[in-house]
């Protein structure tokens, strides 16, 4: 196998389809304690309330089915058309190339999974955040290709030192000076000139609040719309609308008792999605040691005329074009390059800038790539003890109500 050889295609409609049902799948194993809990819940209910905890199983069934259909049709518009280019880095390293750049070290990728016509490689962007190349398996040349691919992916020592014919390679075979000289010199005639280059160190406690201070100005709505109350909004009448058709069809007709008991299970549900401080959340992502690996350690930023490159602890890599940037927000300790898709970010730690003058000549060059400076807004959250209290308060109503049917209809 040429383990140089860079493969380049488009992802087409079956294969994206086959890529979301997968990914999804594996999105859903990596939440169990979520699912368990839920069912703890229907469980509980069953014996003192049936008919509910039947609306609420069946009404999880229609959320799932509804945040795959989203899932999906997200995936397709992101995937569809997207020239991708996939090829191996100093026989240790995975670099693929799309509207953006990233390249993950082999030992990184903890999730291969072969489908009919896939090869999809995941690794973790934070616990139970995977995220994943996907490769059809038709650009592979023959199925013992694919096999060798997989097999450098598995053992890259091995591989690299067994026909790797990159620079690296070279250099550990023996090669001239003169050779590496000119390998040197040619890489730097490639690289994109630099304008400026940040470095800095993050702990734990730290990385919370980068990530806590990116959640805070996605709900906050900072970027115009909050994204939080349109999924507050859409989910709602979903849900809403679910559950009270549901409830219709196990009793036979409406019942306004069950109507009732829906809508507040719907308030219910969206508290728990979009109302709680993230912040829990985020701390117990790194409860293993493997996961404070990743993002606990010295981070760089290198801003240069194509784009923003990220270099993060673990030998990962991303570089960022800056059509995908679009807008710059400062807060207290970090800037914050924000992709168009308001998913992804750049952080750039405060501190790490040398003075004021560097810091106005950040905010021209971002400027003058059409990044748009726009200021912060506060989020605001339900803490998580009201969620549960809520809980309580429709349960005990919703089986005092039935207590008093029951009571009224034996005095009759």
């Amino acid at each position: 196998m040429d383990f140089n050889k860079k493969y380049e295609y488009v992802m087409e409609r079956l294969e994206i389809r086959e890529f979301c049902r997968f990914a999804y799948w594996e999105q859903l194993k990596l939440r169990k304690r979520t699912w368990l809990g839920f069912l703890l819940i229907i469980v509980a209910e069953a014996f003192l309330i049936p008919e509910a905890a039947a609306v609420i199983a069946v009404f999880m069934a229609v959320v799932l089915t509804a945040s795959g259909v989203y899932y999906y049709r997200s995936t397709v518009k992101q995937l569809d058309g997207e020239v991708w280019t996939v090829f191996s880095v100093d026989g240790s390293r995975l670099k693929v190339e799309r509207e953006n750049c990233a390249e993950v070290p082999f030992r990184n990728i903890q999730l291969i999974r072969r489908t009919k016509r896939l090869l999809m490689l995941g690794y973790f962007q934070a616990p139970k955040r995977p995220a994943w190349f996907v490769m059809p398996l038709r650009v592979f040349a023959s199925g013992q290709e694919a096999e060798a691919f997989l097999a450098m992916i598995r053992n890259p020592q091995t591989q690299a030192g067994a026909g790797f014919a990159g620079p690296m390679a070279q250099t550990q075979a023996g090669a001239g000076f003169a050779d590496s000289m000119k390998q040197g010199m040619d890489e730097a005639a490639e690289r994109p000139q630099e304008y400026m280059r940040f470095s800095f160190s993050l702990d734990g406690e730290r990385w919370v609040r980068q990530q806590k201070g990116a959640a805070d100005l996605l709900n906050g709505g900072t970027f115009g719309g909050s994204a939080r109350v349109y999924g507050m909004l859409i989910w709602g009448v979903v849900m809403a609308a679910a559950l009270i058709a549901l409830t219709y069809l196990i009793a036979g007709e409406f019942r306004w008792m069950f109507v009732c008991y829906s809508l507040a299970m719907a308030f219910w549900c969206i508290l728990r999605l979009y109302g709680r401080d993230p912040e829990k959340r985020i701390r117990r992502q790194l409860k293993t040691p493997e996961a404070a690996a990743k993002v606990c350690g010295p981070w760089q930023i290198s801003l240069t005329e194509e784009g923003v490159a990220v270099w993060m602890p673990m030998d990962m890599k991303s570089v960022f074009s800056w059509n995908s940037l679009m807008w710059l927000i400062e807060t207290q300790e970090f800037f914050y390059l924000f992709h168009e898709d308001k998913k992804h970010f750049i952080m750039i730690a405060k501190e790490s800038f040398a003075s004021w003058e560097q810091v106005g000549a950040f905010h021209r060059i971002c400027e003058d790539h059409g990044v748009q400076k726009i200021p912060p807004k506060k989020a605001r959250y339900v803490p998580e003890w009201l969620t549960w209290v809520i809980f309580g308060l429709i349960t005990l109503a919703y089986a005092g109500t039935i207590a008093a049917h029951i009571y009224l209809d034996v005095a009759r």
